[in-house]
């Protein structure tokens, strides 16, 4: 039994990082194009047509979001945070760009990435992140002894 509680207490401690690492990259790399390319126009965003109040504002919000929060999340800064302003693009994009073209070649992709930000809004930064080895969150009881952890 205490070598199943160990291999969960190693898949909880370290299944967060490929999420950050993957979900950091896709965001952070589409967030630097809009940034700097014609996507940092709310022309490319095609937000006009949202009919939204104030499109510029909107475009380079979402930038912003894409940009900084993939790199938070990437190193696991402000993990939950960032994961929630990334989900809520996410839910924007599936509403107002993708919703019409159905799941399959629609929104699957949006959903996707929506769903690994949900995963990193409830598990946090994990192992080798800023909020757990530097600050502190989410790091097992000092107190803990070998094969116990809070998981179990």
């Amino acid at each position: 039994m205490a070598a199943r509680g160990a291999v969960t207490h190693l898949l909880m401690e370290w299944g967060a990082l490929p999420i950050r690492l993957a979900l950091g990259i896709i965001f952070a790399t589409h967030g630097w194009d809009k940034l700097n390319g014609p996507l940092g126009t709310p022309e490319g965003f095609n937000i006009d047509g949202w009919g939204w109040p104030y499109p510029v504002f909107w475009a380079w919000l979402v930038a912003l979001v894409e940009f900084i929060g993939g790199i938070f999340v990437a190193v696991g800064v402000l993990t939950r945070a960032a994961a929630a302003f990334i989900g809520g693009v996410m839910v924007a994009a599936i509403v107002k760009v993708r919703l019409a073209s159905g799941f399959l070649g629609g929104f699957e992709l949006e959903f996707a990435l929506l769903m690994m930000a949900f995963a990193l809004l409830l598990m946090g930064g994990g192992r080798i992140s800023v909020d757990r080895d530097v600050l502190g969150w989410g790091a097992p009881p000092v107190s803990s002894r070998v094969g116990e952890t809070p998981y179990d």
